[in-house]
């Protein structure tokens, strides 16, 4: 009875966190898009896609950008040029 109490409470209060490394879109700031792509590329990370200077460009400008929404756009591109899909880079 207690184990099974116990897994509840660890099952519940894992569901109830939030997930740090994810991102959301539209919600009205782009802080967590900015702390998804920092993570994306702590430590030279990603540094080895073809279009990682771009993206380094496309934070830049996001990160001058004053309205949530303009910066959201900027960081999901940036997010992009670095994003793994079926294990390879985007290259245009």
């Amino acid at each position: 009875m207690k184990a099974l109490l116990l897994a509840t409470v660890l099952l519940l209060a894992t569901a109830c966190s939030q997930a740090q490394a994810g991102h959301s879109q539209g919600n009205g700031t782009c802080d967590d898009d900015i702390t998804h792509y920092e993570n994306m590329t702590v430590n030279g990370k990603r540094s080895d896609a073809p279009l990682y200077a771009q993206s380094q460009e496309q934070y830049q400008m996001a990160l001058t950008k004053h309205n949530a929404w303009t910066c959201e756009r900027y960081m999901e591109e940036a997010l992009r040029m670095i994003r793994k899909t079926d294990g390879e880079y985007p290259t245009e």
